[in-house]
């Protein structure tokens, strides 16, 4: 039996939420948890300014039935099998997301990570090495593979922060340490922790004042 691999050309969704123009302010490059849609994910950032915020959000390339073999669809941005080739596909939509949109130098660029898309954030932003002013981690646990210097492009200036909850299922005491270890060994910069209340999800209501 020998492996065989070609590239193909696909068509991918990504959605938006509000417009980019002159006056917005932060745009917003946001990654969905395993199981999730894009389409809906996005609605968690409706609260904020739609005139100052411009929100993206990428699809994980894998969808699936969620119960069995009908009803309820999600995605998932990659499993164990194929693994490098599942990341690389990654950026290359991603890098392909972005282009399609054009220009966002002039506006803040904020990456947030939910759950399963905090890998695929923490990869993509350290593959594409663009400028950005904040990085969010929520719910999920930053890669612990990305190569040494990876993020050498940092000015210093950049927030990392960490979101978490004990009332998240998939929350362990241990996680905090180990978090600060691979983001600031990654980075250069141990990441702030904020708790919140809830389980394993997003809060609107916090976004607004991030």
């Amino acid at each position: 039996m020998k492996e065989n691999q070609l590239e193909v050309s696909i068509k991918a969704p990504y959605f938006t939420l509000n417009e980019l123009t002159p006056k917005t302010e932060r745009v917003w490059l946001t990654f969905h948890g395993y199981g999730q849609l894009a389409q809906f994910f996005i609605k968690k950032f409706e609260a904020l300014d739609p005139a100052k915020n411009f929100i993206i959000a990428p699809q994980g390339l894998s969808k699936y039935y969620l119960d069995g073999f009908y009803g309820r669809v999600g995605a998932s941005w990659m499993t164990k099998e194929d693994r490098l080739t599942e990341i690389e596909n990654q950026y290359r939509y991603i890098k392909s997301v972005l282009d399609d949109i054009g220009d966002i130098s002039n506006s803040k660029l904020i990456y947030f990570g939910f759950s399963q898309g905090t890998a695929t954030m923490g990869r993509f932003a350290a593959w594409s090495k663009m400028p950005f002013h904040k990085m969010i981690i929520w719910a999920g646990t930053f890669p612990p593979d990305i190569e040494p210097n990876a993020f050498n492009f940092l000015t210093g200036s950049e927030e990392i922060t960490y979101f978490t909850s004990r009332e998240d299922p998939f929350f362990k005491e241990e996680m905090i340490e180990n978090q600060n270890k691979v983001v600031s060994e990654a980075t250069g910069k141990t990441p702030e922790l904020n708790w919140y209340k809830g389980g394993h999800t997003v809060v609107p209501e916090l976004l607004t004042k991030i």
